[in-house]
């Protein structure tokens, strides 16, 4: 596996990874699939301050993560927001973990000292995942999003780089 960072032909692969996740889970609280040129849109603007990442194997896009802007406030700047993304029918063979690795050195090179995953309280599996990569548990907000009929709530995972 190759873990390098996000380009422009990656978008389509990496579009239908998440566009999995919004259609059939509440892993993301979007609800509408994404085009891929709003999509691009979004990686684009994140690359250009943080850092965006594929995992790529046989030539194939198998996951990507990025660190985005944990909030828009000066004093946030040192805090990212991590966002981890592997296709469904590849879980548990190691794609998340060297996507981590590869944000958590790319947070290091932008001076960040703080990451949060902000993940749906169902996704036990992604709890799982940052707590054994060292990340803790900073809290939980119950009920705050609203999909496929059901409320869900969010779990806030922490990590210090």
């Amino acid at each position: 596996m190759i873990v390098r960072p996000l380009e422009r032909r990656d978008v389509p692969a990496c579009l239908e990874i998440y566009n999995y996740y919004i259609e059939n889970t509440s892993y993301s609280f979007e609800e509408e699939p994404l085009s891929e040129e709003a999509f691009a849109e979004r990686l684009a603007r994140i690359c250009r301050d943080y850092a965006c990442v594929v995992a790529e194997e046989d030539r194939r896009v198998v996951g990507y993560a990025y660190l985005d802007r944990y909030a828009e406030r000066s004093a946030y700047r040192y805090t990212a927001d991590l966002s981890i993304y592997v296709r469904h029918d590849l879980l548990s063979r190691g794609v998340g973990t060297a996507l981590l690795k590869a944000a958590e050195a790319a947070a290091r090179r932008l001076g960040l000292r703080q990451m949060v995953s902000i993940v749906t309280s169902e996704n036990e599996n992604s709890r799982r995942f940052h707590l054994r990569h060292g990340f803790t548990c900073a809290g939980e907000l119950r009920e705050v999003g609203y999909k496929f009929g059901r409320w869900h709530g969010t779990v806030f995972l922490q990590k210090t780089i």
